[in-house]
């Protein structure tokens, strides 16, 4: 018997399979029609009227609220958080407790969006962010601190999954790149202003407010969705809350998290806290092997009720996509980080500075995130767009790798100026992929993979990136500056290292120091190449499909009825 306590979804009958997303289907269901069945509506034989699409300025204010309230704003209070907490040895815990968060449950919002209302699972998201933010405001030692940051990156999985799935619900499908391409430019922006608002706050108020904003923008963004996302009525059947909880796989989710938190912490530990030999690094890899084996046997065992459905990842866009996604965000994270380091050890600036420098990346990088949703809206395609960002990016990455002591200003800042082309001409490609080619349901589950692959792309490839390059570092020191103590300066960090190495060991010898750190830095602009260059195998998987054909047919079915 149904419990008194029932949620409304919506459920497709078995009949043929679709051979591309192996989705059940009864006819040839235009995307966007099939799209409405996410929030758990029917068409056919109904008299309720059309949904209403969100308005543009609905969209751009949920878009500004989620980008704001953005982890960048916290970058430059961490040493003041450090500073009144006496907590030095916790800062890297300040930056990976929140990602791995989102991706331990990016998955599992999934799974939410196709089973929930749209609007339901997006605000309870955005309420936990909210949470979060809260505890970290009131945090009384950085324990709390760390617990707050973990509670937004819960909530930041689905924000960033709903986004694009309201997206799905309020544009057709020939509209959907240019909004899909505006939270790119957003993100881009947010870039360069949340450090700036961060350090205000710091230095006028408190660091606390870095986490007390984020409340009125999340009760603006709540206000948004409730006003300007109208998704249809829903007229599926009910489903009671026992067989629901089941549909969502909590065996899978459940074996995911550790999984997700073993493997992570190995990555961000390895070779840096400590090393690849130690128990703790170990005891991390063989849980997650067993993890992993038991978690892909639970996947194959539920079918189609999995987390991860076996036949979603066989579905040719979607595997390009995470391929695409992996090494995109990966290259952009190797990047952004270590051109940092570039500037403020090599070049010896300081940190704002070093922001400053990045202000013709994220600047290009908003302003082709933009240009590129408006034109893949205007031809139909998208891999054009994929294939142009692998080159821009390949090539940007190529020219970094050339950065030495004597690179001019006007060098720096035009190989950062394609790269931030590159990065924002393919960003979200993979996206509008996954909107157009995947029906249903299916959409919400597709997107929370690509996502997934791009949180988790900067996790593992800054880990890769730092042990290449504190083992080179370490090389080039022992055998080229021999008379100055390699451990001295690994530990110093970047800013400072040029006065600091002078005082202490001469001019001549800051000199071979920093030839030293330049080509450490160059063997994480190394990785990045390779990392660009294999986006163009996803390329290639990528399907040629058009939202203009999306769009034509679902003009022919609304003209047939």
């Amino acid at each position: 018997m149904a419990s008194d306590h029932q949620v409304q979804t919506s459920e497709v009958p078995l009949q043929d399979v679709d051979k591309d997303s192996g989705r059940p289907e009864k006819e040839a269901i235009p995307n966007d029609q099939s799209d409405k069945e996410l929030d758990g509506t029917t068409e056919s034989g109904s008299d309720d009227p059309e949904p209403e699409y969100a308005t543009g300025l609905g969209l751009v204010c949920i878009v500004a609220g989620l980008t704001l309230a953005d982890r960048t704003i916290l970058a430059t209070a961490i040493p003041t958080i450090t500073t009144e907490f006496k907590s030095l040895g916790d800062v890297a815990w300040y930056g990976t407790s929140f990602p791995l968060a989102t991706c331990c449950f990016q998955l599992m919002f999934g799974k939410l969006f196709g089973e929930l209302r749209v609007t339901w699972v997006f605000l309870a998201a955005l309420g936990i962010f909210e949470v979060g933010s809260i505890v970290c405001g009131a945090a009384p030692n950085s324990l709390a601190l760390i617990i707050g940051r973990a509670i937004s990156g819960i909530g930041c999985a689905g924000m960033l999954s709903g986004v694009f799935i309201i997206i799905a619900l309020s544009f057709p499908v020939q509209k959907r790149p240019i909004y899909t391409g505006m939270i790119g430019g957003m993100a881009g922006i947010a870039e360069i202003i949340g450090p700036t608002i961060g350090g205000a706050l710091t230095d006028n108020a408190s660091w606390r407010w870095c986490f007390w904003i984020n409340l009125p923008l999340g009760a603006v963004t709540a206000v948004m969705v409730m006003l300007f996302v109208k998704p249809p009525k829903k007229t599926g059947e009910t489903k009671a809350i026992g067989p629901l909880l089941k549909s969502m796989d909590p065996l899978g989710n459940a074996l995911l998290m550790p999984l997700m938190v073993c493997f992570l912490l190995a990555l961000q530990w390895g070779g840096t806290v400590y090393a690849w030999s130690n128990w703790r690094i170990i005891l991390c890899l063989c849980l997650f092997g067993v993890l992993l084996i038991v978690w892909l046997y639970v996947q194959y065992r539920r079918g189609d009720e999995a987390t991860l459905p076996v036949r979603l990842m066989r579905q040719r866009s979607v595997a390009s996509g995470t391929l695409f996604m992996l090494g995109t965000n990966g290259t952009v994270f190797v990047i952004v980080y270590y051109v940092s380091f570039w500037f403020q050890a090599v070049k010896d600036v300081t940190a704002e500075q070093s922001g400053i420098n990045f202000l013709a990346s994220s600047l290009s990088s908003s302003v082709s995130a933009i240009a590129s949703g408006f034109l893949v809206s205007k031809i139909g395609y998208w891999v054009p767009q994929m294939v142009s960002s692998t080159v821009l990016l390949s090539v940007a990455c190529g020219l970094i790798y050339r950065y030495n002591l004597e690179t001019s200003t006007a060098y720096w800042a035009g190989t950062l100026v394609m790269f931030g082309l590159g990065v924002g001409q393919g960003m979200q490609m993979p996206l509008s992929a996954v909107q157009t080619v995947l029906k249903g349901a299916d959409i919400a589950l597709g997107t929370s993979v690509l996502l997934l692959a791009q949180t988790s792309a900067g996790i593992i490839m800054l880990a890769v990136a730092q042990n290449l390059f504190q083992s080179t570092l370490l090389k080039e020191l022992t055998n080229k500056v021999q008379q100055v103590d390699a451990k001295v300066i690994i530990d110093h960090g970047a800013y400072g290292l040029k006065s600091m190495v002078t005082e202490k060991y001469g001019a001549e010898a800051a000199t071979a120091v920093l030839k030293a750190y330049n080509e450490a830095l160059r063997s994480t602009f190394l990785l990045s190449i390779v990392l660009a260059c294999l986006t163009f195998l996803a390329c290639l998987g990528t399907e040629w499909r058009s939202v203009k054909e999306q769009t034509k047919k679902t003009e022919e079915v609304e003209e047939a009825k």
